[in-house]
């Protein structure tokens, strides 16, 4: 019983971020939200249709494309790139940065690096507002090593 009152909040969050968007607020587009809301790495297309699946939800490649394409434009979510050949996506939201491994794929969000001071120091010394910023570190993770 406990765990259907917290997926009915998180789902009930989702509706409410479609609606702050002006999105219409469709089954998909709000497991898909919740799907971005619990992961706490990004996630590839291949992912996300695959949890919409398992949720039992008749999607196909192509109207995933579409709502990532509306999500992006909604500034929902954010796309990121790790030479991969494919794209990540994620929450919009805080800059955080991930740690890649370059063997296996992983990647792991970090959030406490320190760039905040690194940019007041850009603000000072270069009158540059910084708005937003990307920063990934490839290596090899803990596992591959």
């Amino acid at each position: 019983m406990q765990v259907s009152r917290v997926r009915f909040a998180f789902m009930q969050l989702s509706a409410q971020l479609l609606q702050q968007s002006q999105l219409k607020v469709t089954n998909a587009r709000k497991v898909a939200i919740h799907f971005f809301e619990k992961e706490e790495r990004p996630v590839d297309v291949e992912e996300i249709l695959f949890h919409l699946r398992k949720h039992k939800l008749a999607t196909d490649r192509a109207t995933v494309y579409r709502m990532i394409d509306t999500f992006l434009d909604r500034g929902i979510i954010t796309r990121l790139e790790f030479g991969e050949g494919k794209y990540r996506y994620e929450l919009a939201g805080s800059d955080h940065h991930h740690l890649v491994c370059e063997n296996c794929g992983r990647v792991e969000d970090i959030s406490d690096c320190g760039i905040e001071a690194w940019e007041k120091k850009i603000k000072q010394k270069k009158h540059f507002l910084v708005k937003h910023h990307s920063l990934e570190f490839f290596g090899i993770c803990k596992s591959c090593q």
